[in-house]
């Protein structure tokens, strides 16, 4: 029987299991630049990693002393949702990833429920998690609070201290650290020592990673 330092791994969503990080970039910035700011994409990028979008309004209200429309947030839902009919596609690598655990495996994000749901079946992931599904909006504090991450353990009746979690920004990674889980730092978009100052083991893929949990299993 195989044994391993680990009983659940926890993924985060966005910038984990699908590439849309870039996709709600592309859509704020768009609309900022409509309404007459322009900003620059790279840095927002890096800037708004992992952030609910009520972060990234906040944070811009008080750098650019602008206040939203009140259609700003419904209009960029819609218009995410519909550039991520056309062009969102799972992290390079995930399914191997994922099809290689041998314990099982859940999603928490900061995102709602049905934006999650519609994300995984977007791109072809649903199969792995079913409704092992977690949302931050649905516990009192979202990331970088510890609350969906223990309430993932809880469900599956396993401590943080067996449980991994597969994140991408320094919020998830504070969380993780927080909820007292072994996290792991995907180093697409924010810095490998940015996210190994904030507690995480970066890597740089999903094969690496794969790699680095076959290890574990003896």
């Amino acid at each position: 029987m195989n044994t391993t330092s680990f009983d659940l791994v926890i993924f985060d969503c966005d910038g984990v299991l699908v590439d849309s990080e870039p996709l709600a970039n592309k859509v704020y910035v768009q609309m900022l630049a409509e309404l007459g700011h322009q900003l620059d994409y790279e840095a927002t990028l890096r800037e708004f990693s992992g952030a609910a979008v009520f972060k990234r309004i906040e944070a811009t209200s008080q750098k650019l002393n602008w206040t939203p429309p009140a259609n700003f947030l419904p209009d960029f839902f819609k218009r995410l949702a519909e550039l991520s009919l056309r062009e969102l596609k799972p992290v390079n690598g995930i399914r191997q990833l994922v099809e290689s655990l041998p314990v099982p495996a859940c999603v928490a994000s900061n995102g709602a429920r049905d934006e999650i749901v519609l994300r995984l079946k977007l791109a072809d992931l649903t199969e792995f998690f079913g409704d092992a599904i977690f949302s931050g909006l649905e516990v009192p504090h979202p990331k970088p609070a510890p609350d969906v991450f223990l309430a993932a353990a809880r469900a599956f009746n396993v401590p943080p201290s067996r449980c991994i979690v597969i994140e991408d920004s320094v919020p998830g990674v504070t969380a993780a650290v927080r909820a007292g889980m072994r996290v792991y730092g995907h180093a697409a978009i924010t810095p490998v020592d940015v996210l190994r100052e904030a507690g995480a083991i970066p890597f740089k893929d999903m094969l690496e990673l794969k790699r680095i949990l076959s290890a574990q299993t003896v």
